[in-house]
């Protein structure tokens, strides 16, 4: 009789054990799965910032971001004061930019000189169906600045 209750006991343990097994696989593949799908279907709505117009407002007045597949031109005034750069996504969120051609005189020569050739980081955020929220770095993944860009609607 007392192995008969020591199998039973040892069975009974058995079975508790293998259902909190059970429950934390549960509640592993609740928790995590939603986070990996948000993740994954936010990844995938920056793409669609990768081509278009876009605006937002910065210290100097509206930018106006006309951005193709490899190359991106920010308008302070259409079509004269201009800064010309390449753009390479290296993830969905994440694109190189190195300014190639500035065109603005509120910019100093000085300050046009440092910028030409010079690598930053554009990083999105968080996107929204009229836009994105996004960040800038420079090489040292310093941050240096945040805002959030609109998709532009008027005319050019």
């Amino acid at each position: 009789m007392k192995k008969e209750i020591g199998i039973m006991k040892d069975i009974f343990c058995r079975q508790i054990k293998w259902n909190l097994h059970s429950n934390r696989l549960l509640l592993f593949v609740l928790f995590i799965f939603p986070a990996y799908n948000f993740a994954l279907n936010n990844n995938n709505q920056c793409d669609r910032f990768h081509v278009g117009t876009f605006i937002y407002e910065s210290k100097v007045g509206k930018i106006i971001i006309i951005r193709k597949e490899k190359e991106e031109i920010d308008y302070r005034e259409y079509p004269n004061h201009y800064i010309r750069q390449s753009v390479k996504w290296i993830s969905s969120c994440t694109a190189e930019i190195k300014t190639l051609e500035m065109n603005d005189p509120i910019l100093s020569p000085e300050s046009i000189n440092r910028s030409l050739n010079a690598t930053s980081y554009l990083h999105i955020l968080e996107t929204y169906p009229d836009g994105y929220l996004y960040k800038t770095t420079n090489r040292k993944g310093e941050s240096d600045s945040y805002g959030k860009v609109q998709l532009y609607k008027g005319s050019l």
